[in-house]
């Protein structure tokens, strides 16, 4: 078995076909594809790009400020004339923080942020509480709120830093892709436009236009529910570093905390509301579910939703990807949407960056596409499943409060749910290799490498622009498997297909990098104690902090 990560047989297809997408696919359900009437070559050309990005919202920025520090040329479009001051999605787990690490974002990020200590269940005069501060391999152990607006100006301002410029009232209207790229019609201020790429993404939301111009199909429901969200200064005695679920008999209510003494009233709707309404609703709703008092001061910005769970069946159609709410929607339970899309991007801006570099075959998107829809539907699934429990009734909900009760008293609430909450136990199937608790297709941990001056973590030596080889000497009772594995390091690095061997070693008196190679020091082993680690291991890390493959070294030699 190679010891390269699986590249796999494109699908990009060999002869052109022009998909126009339908005026005003951006807000309608339906799509439709079309054949060119041959009037493609009377279009004004315009610049080449490597990728082209359709959307502009967090998914799309990060993908783009991601792929501009890979070197990527990139171009980001939106058919909006700006951006969107909006709340939207709030929060930010401790997986997609990380994300943003990667990115040099996370500073700003922080600084725009609340931090989340707890949620909070109240079911009757018992509150149950799942905590965070017990997460272990992230240095991010707390998942934080901001507005979605807030989050998307960190991304914007680092796509500008990159060199990047948001398009913003330029909208797709239709392409076509051949084996070599994708040709693009815009509209831009009224006229048409042409532009070519090798490859484009949608990231256009949950009506998306690249989507629908595919023809992909975009399978699911709706909930019958419909939900009120109410976003401004709310009075409360409710800590305020916490987020509170409510689920009394008359339905559900969910109070987020968000920065400058703002919060976010959520709850669900049995009755038909005018528009003039929805604030005394929220308001009238808010201190009938709430078990303590709770007031709005000021304006509320308000709206009422449908939920959806839907997945597109295809995220990939040659070279054309989509990623986000246009590949997956589900209910805000949990809060999971956007971070999932976050990882979309950060799964595919490496891969995109490599093929471009010459360093994988385009049939790595196929991996993308296999390992993206099995998270997505392992979220819409757990989505799904908190969204029944919130709207359970009668001898339902009785049930559920005792389970709900039993899981706290046990430590299960905060041994799995927060867990993956957090997003940190989401795995890819993968392709079996494992050793000691590390296993291909899971997130590599993130642990802090002891006795640095430069207080170090894992991720900062192997979360890096190519493929790492994560090398285990487990020489703390056995000092002569070190020179072995420094041997089977260099062995491996000459195959090709990595960009660095990083060496955790008990027997090193002090970490010390080279060019391409890496040892730091494992004081008595405690990282491979850690790990479950006890014999020479080489382990494959991808950009996305990802376990690619995991194998044994016999002497210098790796046994797969």
């Amino acid at each position: 078995m190679s010891l390269v990560p699986t590249i796999w047989s494109s699908r990009a297809p060999a002869a052109a076909v022009w998909c126009l997408c339908p005026e005003g696919t951006g807000r309608d359900e339906t799509s439709r594809n079309q054949a060119s009437d041959g009037g493609e070559d009377t279009m004004p050309e315009q610049s080449e790009s490597e990728v082209i990005i359709v959307g502009a919202g967090p998914v799309g920025l990060a993908l783009g400020v991601d792929l501009l520090r890979r070197g990527t040329d990139v171009r980001i479009i939106d058919r909006d004339p700006a951006h969107h001051p909006h709340s939207k999605s709030l929060a930010l787990w401790p997986r997609a923080l990380e994300g943003f690490r990667r990115l040099g974002l996370i500073e700003p990020l922080l600084e725009r942020s609340l931090t989340v200590g707890a949620l909070k269940y109240y079911l009757g005069e018992r509150v149950i509480r799942v905590g965070f501060g017990s997460l272990q391999g992230s240095r991010y152990r707390y998942p934080v709120t901001l507005p979605q607006s807030a989050t998307e100006e960190v991304l914007r301002q680092g796509f500008e830093d990159a060199g990047g410029k948001v398009e913003y009232g330029t909208e797709l209207t239709g392409f076509t892709q051949d084996a070599d790229g994708v040709r693009a019609v815009l509209s831009v201020g009224g006229h048409e436009a042409e532009a070519r790429s090798q490859y484009l993404v949608g990231c256009d939301g949950a009506h998306s236009t690249v989507r629908q111009c595919l023809g992909v199909t975009f399978e699911g429901a709706a909930y019958p529910q419909r939900f009120l969200v109410a976003d401004g200064v709310w009075e409360t005695s409710l800590a305020q570093n916490e987020t509170h679920y409510f689920m009394s008999p008359s339905g559900v209510l969910v109070v987020t905390s968000l920065p400058g003494g703002k919060a976010r009233v959520f709850l669900g709707l049995g009755e038909e509301v005018p528009a003039d309404q929805l604030a005394d609703t929220a308001q009238r709703f808010a201190q009938a579910r709430c078990t303590v008092p709770i007031r709005a001061v000021g304006e509320l910005q308000t709206g009422i939703f449908r939920v959806h769970r839907r997945m597109a069946d295809r995220f990939r159609v040659g070279r054309v990807l989509i990623a986000g709410d246009a590949a997956h929607i589900h209910s805000p339970a949990g809060a999971q949407g956007l971070n999932t899309g976050l990882e979309d991007a950060g799964a595919l801006a490496w891969r995109l960056a490599g093929i471009r570099k010459g360093e994988l075959t385009p049939g790595t998107l196929d991996e993308w596409e296999r390992e993206r829809r099995h998270t997505a539907a392992s979220v819409v699934a757990d989505s799904d499943r908190q969204t029944r429990m919130w709207t359970l009734g009668g001898w339902r909900s009785a049930l559920r409060d005792v389970a709900l009760e039993a899981a706290d008293r046990t430590g299960a609430l905060d041994r799995f749910v927060a867990p993956r909450q957090a997003q940190l136990a989401l795995a890819y199937p993968g392709d079996g290799s494992r050793a000691g608790k590390l296993r291909s297709g899971m997130r590599l941990p993130d642990v802090p490498l002891e006795g640095r001056a430069d207080q170090a973590w894992l991720h900062d030596k192997v979360a890096l622009d190519a493929p790492v080889l994560l090398l285990f000497a487990a020489d703390n009772r056995t000092p002569e498997r070190l020179e072995s594995t420094r041997e089977g390091a260099q062995r491996l690095l000459g195959r090709g297909g990595y960009g660095k061997a990083v060496l955790l070693s008990a027997r090193i008196p002090e970490s010390f990098e080279r060019e391409r190679t890496a040892e730091i020091a494992d004081p008595g082993g405690d990282i491979h104690r850690l790990f479950g680690i006890r014999k020479p291991t080489a382990v494959v890390v991808r950009p996305d902090a990802t376990i690619g493959a995991v194998f044994e070294l016999k002497g210098s030699t790796p046994s797969r």
